[in-house]
């Protein structure tokens, strides 16, 4: 499979007979946890900003009597990031969204029904599978820009990017407790807060932390562990596989402090199919909507990187 660039016609975008089966899996938990545990934030900017301060690390005084007190103050950090353009256009011949039952003879030994009876809608179902994948790879691993013009598009920095205090590195070793005890206790010690935490990262590494923390059931008929949860001194932190962290890493991430924010467009919405001009005969149409993350204070998340991915 493949894109068809362009207009789609009879020519270049053929029909098949037979059940259809989706191979692409628009499985996207961080966006959806950002989303429905931080909330959504609306902003009619292209950036936005957060603050983050603190106190300086703990130290035992010595005052002695009838003395001035020190005047000072903390001062505040600004963060920023852009919320980063979502489009993606579909366009339909009048024959290719008419002709629906016309199927390619040659790949065709064995005719049946072709289930596609409206190419538009159906295009533009694959669409929104696309954006929330393009969307959920954005979050978690996207690198910022924030371009002076509009030669360069946009593009938000995701979650894995902006931690960078509590960053442990394997060494191309495999993950292992030690690994994740190190990046806990980092995380402890830069002040996280440990309020939500979840772990997120692929299926090998998710795989290898079952291995880690895995206990034999007291059963003879059943083998096989799926941890959900980690118990730890630091708090408890749930587990979630998701195939769009990147390839040797495992993601601590404080959901508390992460939302996902959009700049809503005036009369259109968040996130939108809409109708667009034909300039011959055809159906065109667009899915729009600009998104970015909040991470809110890098310090509260982790990450474990370089480890080994076979």
């Amino acid at each position: 499979m493949a894109d068809v660039a362009g207009q789609a016609t009879t020519f270049n975008l053929l029909n098949y007979v037979g059940e259809m089966f989706f191979l692409t899996a628009a499985d996207t938990p961080f966006k959806s946890m950002a989303a429905s545990i931080g909330g959504i934030r609306r902003t009619q900017t292209k950036a936005f900003t957060w603050q983050t301060s603190s106190n300086p690390v703990a130290a035992q005084p010595a005052i002695v009597e009838g003395a001035d007190p020190v005047y000072q103050e903390q001062d505040r950090a600004e963060v920023s990031n852009v919320t980063q353009i979502f489009q993606y256009g579909v366009e339909i011949s009048y024959t290719k969204l008419a002709a629906y039952n016309n199927v390619d003879p040659a790949a065709t030994p064995i005719l049946g029904d072709q289930p596609i009876t409206n190419e538009l809608e159906f295009q533009e179902a694959l669409k929104l599978d696309r954006c929330a994948e393009d969307m959920e790879l954005s979050f978690l691993a996207g690198a910022f820009q924030d371009p002076a013009t509009n030669a360069t598009g946009r593009k938000t920095r995701g979650i894995i990017t902006a931690t960078t205090t509590n960053a442990v590195a394997a060494g191309a070793t495999a993950l292992s407790k030690a690994h994740i005890d190190t990046l806990l206790g980092l995380m402890h010690t830069n002040r996280a807060r440990f309020r939500r935490p979840v772990v997120f990262s692929n299926a090998l590494q998710i795989q290898r932390l079952n291995d880690i923390y895995a206990f034999a059931p007291m059963s003879r008929t059943e083998g096989g562990v799926n941890i959900q949860t980690i118990i730890t001194p630091f708090a408890a932190l749930d587990v979630v596989i998701d195939r769009h962290v990147t390839a040797g890493t495992l993601l601590v991430a404080d959901m508390a402090f992460v939302k996902a924010v959009v700049t809503p467009i005036p009369g259109k919405g968040e996130l939108f199919l809409e109708p667009k001009p034909a300039t011959g005969a055809s159906v065109k149409s667009m899915l729009y909507g600009e998104w970015g993350l909040q991470y809110g204070p890098q310090t509260m998340h982790g990450k474990i990187t370089g480890l080994t991915t076979v």
